[in-house]
């Protein structure tokens, strides 16, 4: 332990306060415990990437609804001349799950994008964690962290001068064209402009008394790097409210709007986004398992045979008794009176309560089972309409309506 004892003589700075043994035992602590660093910046120091073990990983893509406006400015220059090619034919259908979308060169839905002029804006985006990662910068932000978390920072300098809206705004499956299975959303708007993506703080250290001056006139900062730029700034200038389209090299995709797919048709062994296939009733009850639901089908399938097979052994059975009563007791009645005993009476009347008792069992054996056989067939109805393996239906449409006839075999 280092006792320090005070003098009565006025403090002085630094070490000169201190008896020289003791001032040298002190500012070697000094100098231990801030002057371990001996290589790099001021501005590393300062430009310092957040530790990713304070963040709890909530906004990851398995737990993160997917948002409706994400930027596409990590994308690869590729990826983004495809879908911007792609735009100039038609309404863009994607597949949008999670982090990751894909544009669907097969599928395309019933629209145009007509350019809209804007004011000319800016606009800065500043990430500095990961929850901010997967917030603005969703679809590429798995390929990002280790960039974030070597620079700190994560900068994004955007130049606005108009959009591309689509004519439409909501779609189902009859709006589609094309090999669409895996489609689920529509892109209905595209930001255009230019941008600038870079890592870094442009963390800048001066000469002067705010953060540790080195020396007068010292100064340092931290580096940066350019990951991805499209368009041109000063080629925006130009852009006005009334153009037609974007002016020449400002035309960069920097965000995209998406509309969910609605759905009329059901394929019930079509996974969802999550990874299991699931089913959602008209009701708007909770989703069911697939596998789940097609075992209950069979159960009921199989309740419905046993109940209405039961009623038609209980209809043959109660018609057999009849029968049998009947004729016993016809013969019977034959008799010429009631003192003359037929050798076969016993018979008779034995056959007659046969054919009573039978009758009477095989009526309620057809009741029962007819009733669970109904309660069954009703249940197995309720079920298909979940999975729509067969329907009609009226369908009314943004050009028009007719009946909709569905059906799996």
């Amino acid at each position: 332990m280092l006792a320090v004892v005070r003098r009565p003589n006025p403090p002085y700075s630094g070490c000169r306060g201190l008896s020289r043994a003791g001032g040298v035992v002190l500012c070697a602590a000094a100098i231990t415990l801030t002057g371990c660093k001996k290589t790099g910046q001021t501005a590393d120091a300062v430009a310092t990437a957040p530790s990713l073990e304070d963040f709890t990983g909530q906004s990851k893509c398995g737990v993160k609804k997917s948002s409706d406006k994400p930027l596409v400015i990590e994308w690869p220059a590729a990826e983004r001349a495809a879908l911007e090619a792609r735009a100039t034919r038609g309404l863009v259908a994607v597949r949008y799950s999670g982090c990751e979308m894909e544009v669907l060169n097969t599928c395309s839905a019933k629209g145009q994008y007509e350019y809209l002029g804007l004011t000319q804006k800016t606009e800065g985006v500043r990430i500095t964690n990961t929850d901010q990662l997967y917030a603005k910068l969703p679809i590429g932000a798995a390929g990002l962290e280790a960039k974030l978390e070597r620079a700190g920072q994560l900068n994004v300098d955007m130049t606005i001068v108009g959009r591309r809206d689509a004519t439409e705004s909501s779609f189902n499956e009859r709006d589609l064209d094309g090999r669409c299975d895996e489609a689920t959303h529509v892109v209905t708007g595209l930001t255009v402009g230019s941008f600038s993506f870079y890592t870094g703080k442009s963390a800048e250290v001066g000469g002067g008394a705010t953060v540790g001056n080195v020396g007068a006139g010292a100064s340092s900062s931290t580096d940066q790097q350019v990951l991805k730029t499209d368009g041109d700034v000063a080629a925006c200038v130009s852009s006005t409210t009334t153009d037609a389209q974007p002016p020449e090299g400002c035309g960069a995709l920097l965000r995209v709007e998406v509309v969910p797919i609605d759905r009329v048709f059901v394929n019930p062994s079509s996974p969802t986004p999550g990874g299991s296939a699931s089913i959602t009733d008209d009701t708007g009850e909770p989703p069911v398992d697939n596998d789940e639901l097609q075992k209950q089908l069979t159960t009921a399938r199989t309740l419905t045979f046993v109940g209405y097979g039961g009623a038609a052994v209980g209809v043959g059975m109660a018609a057999a008794g009849y029968i049998l009563f009947t004729r016993n007791k016809g013969e019977l009645e034959a008799e010429p009176d009631e003192l003359t005993i037929s050798p076969d009476r016993d018979q008779y009347n034995s056959r007659a309560r046969l054919g009573a008792g039978l009758g009477w069992g095989g009526l309620g054996l057809a009741v029962v089972s007819g009733a669970f056989g109904v309660f069954a067939n009703s249940r197995y109805t309720t079920l298909q309409r979940k999975v729509r393996l067969g329907s009609v239906a009226p369908a009314v449409g943004p050009h028009g309506g007719g009946v909709v006839v569905q059906g799996r075999f």
